[in-house]
């Protein structure tokens, strides 16, 4: 019949005790974990936008410079 059901993991019980207070620990830090990642990211493309319109500045006011010299 239908191909989803068979492929499907049979569900897992739910954790108790100590074992839950541990899934729900890792949970919490994977997450802590990625969020970090991509503001890590986040920051170095900021940098690196910034980076390029500073060097771009630079040149523009270098060409003017050279321009004005005798």
């Amino acid at each position: 019949m239908s191909e989803t059901s068979s492929s499907k993991r049979p569900a897992e019980p739910a954790k108790r005790g100590e074992a839950a207070w541990r899934a729900e620990r890792d949970a919490i830090a994977s997450r802590n974990e990625q969020a970090s990642r991509k503001a890590r990211a986040r920051r170095q493309a900021e940098y690196d936008q910034v980076s390029a319109r500073n060097r771009a500045e630079e040149l523009r006011e270098r060409a003017e410079l050279a321009k004005r010299r005798p």
